[in-house]
């Protein structure tokens, strides 16, 4: 991304702010791995407050009050102010992808700590784009946004290939939409059975594209 101003900054973060609210804001993301026929899950809480963080800009206003201002449009260049390094512009720059992480991740792992300035415990993403998460009273929320690929800042390790993501709002006790599943993976695998049973209400599972029933060998996604 070229040099941009905060008027187009503003222009990014509303947009994105519209987008945030119709896909993120108040819901759940679950992002469910199977690797080795071992299967977990890494379940993420998407709150208004949290864009803010998301967007690299500094803001007098408190993360709430910024989230109300970019959603309806009501937020000024003088609101924000960028950081520095360009990390601000480079933040932009993958946001619009991030606010349908829901969609678009492949990947999940934890942070590798060798980056002093990023706070971080888990990311998310895909070879082009990160999220970050940080764990507050058991709880992952998205914390930062990261023009990276994802496998440059986890541990190998922890590393796997995402199976399948869930979505719902967070006062539903089940997850009953599939936003993604990988090729080959299908929702009765066995070693999904566990997660499913406690996580989701797959009797009542819906998709915007036709859900995978069929069983198939468990094995590495």
């Amino acid at each position: 991304m070229t040099d941009i101003t905060k008027a187009e900054a503003v222009k990014i973060i509303y947009e994105c702010a519209v987008v945030y609210g119709k896909n993120l804001a108040g819901r759940n993301i679950m992002f469910l791995t199977m690797k080795d026929g071992k299967a977990s899950a890494f379940e993420t809480l998407f709150m208004p407050q949290n864009y803010l963080h998301l967007t690299g800009v500094k803001s007098r206003l408190k993360s709430d009050v910024f989230y109300q201002a970019a959603y309806f449009n009501r937020l000024g260049p003088d609101d924000i102010a960028f950081a520095p390094d360009r990390k601000t512009e480079r933040k932009l720059e993958v946001l619009p992808q991030l606010m349908n992480i829901h969609l678009l991740a492949r990947m999940v792992g934890d942070y590798d700590n060798l980056r002093p300035l990023l706070i971080a415990d888990k990311f998310a993403g895909t070879v082009t784009m990160a999220m970050g998460f940080i764990n507050i009273n058991g709880v992952y929320i998205p914390n930062t946004a990261l023009k990276m690929d994802v496998r440059d800042i986890t541990a190998q390790a922890t590393r796997h290939r995402i199976a399948a993501i869930f979505v719902k709002l967070r006062s539903d006790t089940l997850y009953k939409r599939l936003t993604y599943i990988a090729k080959g993976a299908t929702i009765d695998d066995a070693a999904l059975a566990p997660i499913m049973r406690e996580k989701a209400d797959k009797e009542n599972l819906t998709a915007e594209f036709a859900i995978p029933h069929s069983r198939s060998p468990v094995g590495t996604i």
